[in-house]
């Protein structure tokens, strides 16, 4: 197990954060298919989570790219007529660029050296 930077941390709790966003979706649309279709995207998100928690960078370069493709996803998705709220896309957006912005300072960055 490798040593979790503070960033890396950051971008595992928005990128939580947008898991728990993606399924939010399903009560509050009571089910739809257009939520039904945000909870897979959830698991997987929840799994992302759990690996940045452990601290695994390979996995952060996967999501960095994976969250760029999410974002462009739910701000299109706004302005998308369906039963989920536009809010919950503007909360997904947004944990997702916060989430991208810390990956990228976790991954630019000189890796923290262990003693």
């Amino acid at each position: 197990m490798t040593q979790t930077s503070t960033a890396m941390r950051w971008g595992a709790y928005f990128t939580a954060l947008s898991a728990g966003l993606h399924l939010l979706a399903l009560p509050l649309s009571r089910f739809s298919a257009d939520a039904l279709i945000l909870l897979p995207f959830a698991l997987v998100y929840a799994g992302f989570a759990y690996g940045l928690f452990r601290g695994w960078r390979w996995l952060a370069y996967v999501v960095f790219i994976v969250l760029l493709v999410g974002i462009s996803l739910a701000i299109a998705r706004i302005w998308a007529n369906g039963d989920v709220p536009r809010w919950i896309y503007m909360g997904i957006a947004g944990a997702n660029i916060l989430s991208v912005t810390t990956l990228f300072v976790a991954l630019w960055k000189q890796p923290d050296v262990i003693a």
